[in-house]
C-alpha cells in the first residue's frame, strides 16, 4: 500500500467518524445546530471525505508509489550520481595529466 494510499484511508476514515459524531449526537438531541460552531464536524466530515476520495489531489502531497518502487528509484539516483562523480574525477585527472605533460614540455 502506498503512502498516497494510506493518506486517502486516513482522511475518508476520519471525514466517516466525524459525520458518525454529528449523526449520534443531533439524534440523542445533544448537538447544537448553531451557526457558530454546530455545523464544524459535518463540514469537516464531508470536507475529509471528499479529499479522501479525489485520487489525483493526494498523489501531489504524498508520493503514489510502492516501497520497492521507491528503493529503486532511490538507488537509481544514488547510481547516477556516482556515474556522474566519477566521470567528473576522469575529466578531472585527464586534465592534470594534459598539464602536467605541458609543463614537462615547455621545461
Amino acid at each position: 500500500m502506498t503512502p498516497a494510499e494510506r493518506a486517502r484511508k486516513i482522511l475518508t476514515g476520519t471525514g466517516l467518524c466525524l459525520l458518525f459524531v454529528f449523526a449520534v449526537g443531533l439524534g440523542s438531541d445533544r448537538y447544537s445546530t448553531s451557526p457558530e460552531i454546530g455545523w464544524i464536524f459535518p463540514f469537516m466530515g464531508i470536507l475529509l471525505i471528499g479529499l479522501g476520495v479525489r485520487k489525483g489531489s493526494i498523489g501531489h502531497q504524498f508520493p503514489d508509489e510502492s516501497d520497492d518502487e521507491m528503493t529503486r528509484r532511490v538507488q537509481d539516483d544514488v547510481e547516477q550520481t556516482e556515474r556522474e562523480k566519477n566521470v567528473g574525477q576522469a575529466w578531472a585527472s585527464l586534465e592534470h595529466h594534459v598539464l602536467k605533460s605541458e609543463i614537462d614540455e615547455s621545461e
